[in-house]
């Protein structure tokens, strides 16, 4: 499981230090990609191999998903990590996740997200304590609540 939040520096090459504590949950096969929101997805494996599956183009693939599609699997890249520890962002994966001289990691749960440490500063600061209780009072309904409302 991935979590917590880790801040690293870009190198002049665009390589930059994956956290330790994440190095271990990706191995051959593993994949960066972009994702929601203007951010990097680190994926393993698995999740990618889920993910890939899910969104396999075919005769009857509507318009729009053949748009993801192309989108999804044209910015996914092999994570490779050096013997230093480090991944190389392009500069298309920088500019896309807007990172510059600095990039946050963030634990999902079953993914890693990347961003440009600006982007995700400005998104935090925008949440106060009590933004957060009232999103967090929303997203955690019930189970079987969601379904009586519909």
């Amino acid at each position: 499981m991935f979590l917590g939040q880790y801040r690293h520096q870009i190198d002049a090459k665009g390589r930059i230090a994956v956290p330790a504590q994440y190095r271990k949950g990706f191995g051959p096969g593993s994949v960066v990609v972009f994702g929601p929101e203007g951010r990097l997805m680190m994926l393993p494996t698995a999740e990618w191999d889920e993910m890939a599956a899910r969104f396999r183009r075919n005769a009857a693939t509507p318009a729009e998903e053949r748009v993801y599609i192309r989108q999804l699997f044209s910015s996914a890249r092999e994570l490779e990590v050096d013997a230093q520890g480090r991944m190389l962002l392009t500069p298309d994966q920088r500019r896309f996740a807007a990172v510059g001289e600095r990039a946050v990691f963030v634990g999902m749960g079953n993914c890693v997200e990347v961003v440009g440490e600006q982007r995700w500063d400005g998104e935090v600061a925008q949440l106060s304590a009590d933004d957060f209780t009232a999103l967090h009072d929303r997203v955690n309904v019930p189970l079987g609540e969601n379904e009586a409302n519909t």
